[in-house]
């Protein structure tokens, strides 16, 4: 991806000095990212800040916000929007499934084709999902000047006790010095049950039921549209892709910036996708009931927690349900669904 051109430094390979300094002073566990900054009334008005939300109207300053920054203002506002795969060759092998499809008998033109798995040794990725932080400007001071004292807010904010906090906060300042030409730290005046409620999922368990029973549940509940565009064709679709190897349940989670919407085959193989992005389906194989707990950020960058993640490519609905089926022989509930491509 092309990136934009912007009159400051892009971003740091490490935490400068000045924001190692800052988080020393910091004596709470909530941390939150931004700096002020004096900006000269006539950048704003030619739109130097508009990806973000800060503009300039017949002499006022407008704010549209907050804004998540766009994915080419850098590489790590281009992860902030997209999600980060990290191979970790730090980290021990472990055994991947592969999916691909392959002739039958050597001739596919006459016999067809069938899905076929494989296991091999790989290294692990670590995946992060988009994190959608958000930029929030503010207006601090505005004289009718030539300049005005603006500040940015990133959100959400970071805990010192979190998982790959350095990582985090490496990220996230480098999301706000991509998009303002400023970053910075302070103590966040939220409790932690503030923090928390911006990052967890709300999951909830629905029962199997034809299509239209399942759009009419999920309908029950509110749906952010910001959130999960086309909701309700989206889960038909997904409904009617799961209901090939009957499910024991469907689940959707939501909480933040953040909807996803899957199903559960057994206590520990589940699907799921992020609603808002849709570009790869997720299978777990741990207990269900432990990774619900986990944070939507949390959920699928630990180490420990073993999935199989399937980008939407041209073949993947195929590939997911050979997957799926794989782990319901493996845990001996044999091919329970209907015809699996079709």
């Amino acid at each position: 991806m092309a990136f934009r051109t912007f009159p400051w430094k892009r971003n740091y390979r490490k935490v400068p000095p000045h924001v190692l300094t800052a988080l020393e002073e910091v004596e709470g566990d909530l941390i939150v990212i931004a700096a002020t900054k004096r900006i000269a009334r006539a950048d704003i008005e030619r739109g130097e800040y508009a990806h973000i939300g800060l503009r300039a109207a017949d002499g006022a300053i407008i704010i549209d916000g907050p804004v998540m920054p766009p994915a080419d203002a850098g590489k790590w506002s281009e992860r902030n929007a997209h999600g980060w795969d990290r191979k970790r060759t730090d980290w021990p092998m472990v055994t991947k499934t592969y999916v691909f499809e392959t002739p039958n008998f050597g001739d596919a033109g006459t016999y067809g084709t069938h899905m076929h798995t494989w296991d091999r040794e790989v290294y692990q990725h670590q995946v992060f999902e988009p994190q959608g932080m958000l930029i929030q400007p503010e207006v601090l001071q505005d004289g009718g000047g030539d300049y005005v004292a603006i500040r940015f807010t990133l959100t959400p904010y970071l805990e010192r006790a979190e998982r790959e906090f350095d990582l985090m906060l490496l990220w996230s300042i480098n999301v706000l010095q991509e998009n303002t030409g400023v970053t910075g730290v302070f103590a966040a005046d939220a409790t932690r049950d503030d923090y928390i409620a911006t990052i967890t999922l709300d999951w909830q368990i629905f029962p199997p039921g034809t299509i239209d029973e399942v759009i009419e549940r999920l309908a029950q509940q509110p749906v952010d549209p910001r959130n999960a565009p086309d909701f309700d064709k989206h889960v038909r679709d997904r409904v009617r892709l799961f209901e090939r190897l009957n499910p024991t349940a469907y689940i959707r989670g939501q909480g933040g910036f953040g909807s996803y919407f899957g199903a559960q085959f057994a206590d520990d193989l589940v699907v799921f996708e992020n609603l808002k992005y849709g570009n790869a389906v997720y299978v777990l194989y741990e207990d269900w009931p432990t990774i619900s707990q986990r944070s939507r950020l949390e959920l699928l960058r630990d180490r420990d927690a073993h999935f199989d993640r399937i980008i939407h490519s041209d073949d993947w609905r195929d590939r997911l349900l050979a997957l799926i089926q794989k782990g319901l022989d493996e845990r001996g509930l044999g091919r329970r669904g209907r015809s699996l491509f079709r």
